[in-house]
């Protein structure tokens, strides 16, 4: 017998996938912003599929809050490294 839900892996990546229409309208720094976002939730994949979740998108949005903040947090750290 067949899966009749598709799997995580393939719900993500429809998902990113449909994102390329706003990708080629923003600027170029936005564009590389959004990649970064994609990248995170790529990263994370695995993780997300433990969240038992009808709207992909609740772990997707996390997915990229985490890597604006993990981002953040290694510039802070260099930032602190520079000043010590």
């Amino acid at each position: 017998m067949g899966r009749t839900v598709p799997t995580w892996r393939i719900r993500i990546e429809k998902e990113l996938g449909q994102l390329e229409h706003l990708k080629k309208a923003l600027n170029v720094e936005d564009r590389l912003a959004l990649e970064l976002l994609v990248d995170g939730v790529r990263k994370r994949r695995s993780a997300g599929g433990m969240l038992p979740a009808h709207d992909v998108w609740k772990p997707m949005f996390i997915s990229m809050l985490l890597e604006c903040c993990q981002r953040l947090y290694r510039v802070e750290q260099m930032l602190h490294d520079l000043e010590g």
